[in-house]
């Protein structure tokens, strides 16, 4: 199995995005026309959820290391830059 470095990952879906959000949107759009489930059907694999948790760990710390994420420590918050209003 080849390995890939989160920086690769999110180098490639960077350059790739555009393209990927068009042929997601146009195979939900032909699965609702033929009447499939967009819901999961199976449950993840340890392994799926141990890189998935890992990734999402990776983002949080970059996030509050570069202060697009901030944590309110009263009010138990995480104020997420790009999410918040004006």
């Amino acid at each position: 199995m080849r390995k890939r470095s989160l920086r690769e990952i999110q180098s490639k879906l960077m350059t790739n995005q555009p393209e990927v959000n068009m042929a997601v949107a146009k195979f939900r759009e032909k699965t609702r026309e033929q009447g499939w489930s967009l819901s999961r059907n199976r449950p993840r694999s340890s392994d799926e959820i141990k890189a998935l948790n890992y990734i999402a760990r990776i983002a949080l710390r970059e996030g509050l290391e570069s202060g697009k994420i901030q944590y309110d420590r009263e009010k138990r918050v995480l104020r997420i830059e790009r999410y918040a209003k004006s």
